[in-house]
């Protein structure tokens, strides 16, 4: 049984039987099954050789005639119940997209009795006044494969996000709202509820104001069908005073990619521009679209609507975007919305941070644009029940962006949270409220990140942090290649200065004499017993070590190097650049050099480190500080001075002692795979992979830090 319907599953699953028989046997619908391929491949690219498995078309084809069946049924009895006509219950009835109509199938491959009127014969007048976009949802799901939906971008929108949605819009009383990807039609009704109150009480009145201010459109058949049953059961009680009605729900492709069908009422064109979009666009993977579509792409929009923005090597279509979901939404705004119009889309709360989400961060559209008005982050919710990731984002088109942005960031309550309506959610979820911020004030296309994260880095750092080697007589301790046969390798290792950094990794080094293993260590004796090449190189630089100004000279030999201790020889040391602002942090253990061989490396005077013995804890210390969050503290924290990173500003962040948990363990995973992305020349092995990496140690730190 249908959860919402007493329809019998056997019939659906009798249904796709007999259309499965038909393909073999009735001219029409194999015709009509080629044609709906045609059209499905031209509008959504390689569905069907993504899928697993045999005869994937047929398989799909008769799914998706099975859900159209229903709802044809359910059509026959809403216009039964009520009286009224819907004058373009054929999704073909507006446009010329489609050239087949699975309404005219249906009685060929089952006999009326058998199918459509037991269908009707189901549902009561009390059944359709209260059927909504969920109860349509789970009659889909149960006739189409999951596979198969998700390769269609089809995440169909719970009611309470939709409800965020619209809210967080706010449309005026006369407003008018477009859906440009509708499905099943959760947010029209959504929009048809939230102004319910505010529609003229006379019936006609009500559905001529309705029907002229909320509209939709979908490239999917059964989709635009399954709305405008949504959309007339939403209206029933004002459908009983009118004989006919036409549906604003339109067979289109919203972006006009695959194919540029007029939208037409009664012969005339219907006004596509709009004050309000509302919507989840489908969350299709780059690569799955065809290479007509994506040229398309490239052709119409790419350039003129800044689609991509990354350079060189990763300025590729799809690079920057793992989906279409926000170029969909952006070529939207541009082709719909009115000026100064509001718009609120469902989108991947990735998108707030990492080249996913860099055409986002723009807050433009070509010439337009955008202010980022209010987010609904869902964090660790998965509303649509397949460990998507999601978040509401608002918009004002024709606005400057401005920060912070006030953003809610929902979280499981007591309970499993209610997704059926915006009241049920709001009353079982639990929220906090807080803002959004760019990781660099000044530039808002970098991540943004939470204010109330970006609070928590401030914290109790338990480690020591150290100063490199003191830089001094560098004439001296500096060894060049043609110097080294005048000393001992063995006392010669690499040495960083503040040109070798970068995050994740290093580029470069020089080389220096380290002549003691602690500061003031008196082994003279031995240097000049067990090293005397070493020893007679540095007396003959007595003089100029000497003249060195420094009361530590008085408690050790003549050659003593300021800034030794036990933790410059830690195994594993997180180290950055104390001078300027560059707040990038690297784990450094040994490094090659072809004339001293693998040895130890040692920060000099411009660097300072964390020392341990443990390789996991160097790289969750190193994933926590190049995290967006620790980056945008650090920035507010930092002098204008010198030493901009100095000790004392980054031990006022929270650096805690190895935790043992699942995130402390996945950052350390991740920094060390970031690590062998960088090579030893500080080039980029791969910078799609570090870019999704860093994506997800700022993901896991943020979320971390808005826990702790």
């Amino acid at each position: 049984m249908c959860p919402a319907l007493d329809i019998d599953g056997a019939l659906v699953e009798h249904y796709a039987d007999a259309a499965h028989d038909a393909l073999a046997s009735d001219e029409t619908v194999a015709a009509a099954r080629d044609s709906w391929a045609s059209f499905v491949r031209t509008s959504h690219g390689d569905v069907f050789d993504s899928l697993e498995g045999s005869n994937t078309v047929d398989r799909l084809f008769v799914e998706s005639l099975s859900a159209d069946f229903l709802f044809d049924g359910l059509l026959d009895a809403l216009e039964a119940a009520t009286g009224a006509t819907i004058t373009n219950r054929d999704p073909r009835a507006n446009t010329d997209t489609l050239d087949v109509a699975f309404g005219d199938l249906h009685d060929r491959i089952l006999a009326p009795e058998d199918g459509r009127e037991r269908v009707r014969a189901a549902v009561s007048p009390a059944d359709l006044r209260s059927l909504t976009p969920g109860d349509l949802r789970a009659l889909y799901e149960r006739a189409v494969d999951p596979a198969r939906r998700l390769a269609l971008g089809e995440y169909y929108t719970p009611r309470a996000v939709a409800d965020l949605t619209v809210a967080a819009v706010d449309p005026a009383a006369d407003a008018t709202v477009l859906d440009p990807g509708c499905g099943a039609g959760v947010f029209l009704t959504a929009a048809l509820d939230a102004r319910r109150d505010s529609l003229p009480e006379d019936p006609r009145e009500r559905v001529r104001a309705a029907t002229e201010r909320i509209a939709g459109i979908d490239v999917n058949p059964v989709a635009v069908k399954s709305t405008k049953l949504a959309y007339g059961c939403a209206l029933f009680d004002s459908l009983t005073s009118v004989d006919t009605v036409a549906l604003p729900v339109y067979l289109a492709d919203a972006l006009g990619l695959t194919s540029e069908s007029e939208i037409r009422v009664d012969g005339e064109p219907v006004d596509m521009e709009f004050d309000t979009l509302v919507g989840n666009p489908p969350w299709v993977p780059w690569e799955r679209l065809s290479d007509r579509h994506k040229r398309r792409w490239r052709d119409r929009y790419v350039d003129e609507l800044g689609l991509q923005p990354h350079e060189g090597a990763t300025a590729r279509l799809g690079h920057s975007n793992d989906d279409v979901a926000v170029p969909y939404a952006w070529t939207c705004i541009h082709r719909y919305l009115r000026p100064g119009g509001r718009a609120g889309f469902v989108l991947k709360r990735d998108a707030m941070r990492g080249p996913a989400g860099a055409v986002l961060r723009q807050l433009r559209v070509g010439d337009r644009s955008l202010a980022l008005t209010g987010v609904h982050d869902f964090a660790a919710l998965d509303p649509f029940g397949v460990g998507a990731n999601a978040a509401v984002y608002a918009f004002r088109a024709d606005r400057d962006p401005s920060f912070p942005v006030g953003t809610t960031v929902w979280t499981p309550g007591v309970g499993t949270p209610n997704y059926e309506s915006g009241t049920a959610f709001r009353a079982s979820a639990s929220a906090t409220e807080t803002e959004l911020v760019p990781t660099d004030p000044d530039d808002p296309t970098t991540a943004w990140v939470r204010a109330d994260a970006e609070r928590a880095a401030m914290g109790e750092c338990a480690h020591d942090i150290r100063h490199g080697l003191k830089d001094d007589a560098t004439a001296v301790f500096g060894i060049d290649r043609g110097t080294l046969p005048r000393v001992d390798e063995e006392l010669v290792y690499p040495y960083l200065q503040s040109r070798h950094i970068r995050r994740w990794g290093t580029s470069g080094h020089d080389l220096r004499l380290v002549p003691q293993r602690r500061a003031g260590e008196d082994n003279e004796a031995t240097l000049r017993e067990t090293y005397p090449a070493t020893y007679d190189y540095l007396r003959d630089h007595r003089e100029a070590l000497l003249d060195r100004q420094s009361s530590w000279l008085d408690r050790g030999p003549f050659y003593s190097v300021f800034g030794l201790g036990e933790y410059t020889w830690a195994p594993y040391r997180v180290v950055w650049c104390r001078l300027g602002f560059k707040p990038e942090f690297a784990v450094v253990t040994t490094r090659s050099d072809p004339d001293v061989g693998e040895k130890q490396v040692v920060p000099g005077d411009h660097y300072m480190f964390v020392a341990t013995d443990s390789r996991e804890t160097a790289h969750f210390l190193c994933a926590l500080l190049n995290a967006a969050p620790y980056r945008r503290t650090l920035r507010g924290r930092a002098s204008d001075g010198k030493a901009s990173l100095s000790k004392a500003v980054v031990s006022e962040l929270a650096l805690p002692a190895w935790p043992d948990t699942e995130t402390s363990r996945q950052l350390a995973d991740y920094s060390m795979r970031a690590h062998e992305l960088v090579a030893a020349d500080g080039t980029e092995r791969d910078t799609a992979t570090l870019d999704a990496i860093e994506a997800a140690i700022d993901g896991l730190v943020e979320d971390w830090l808005a826990e702790t």
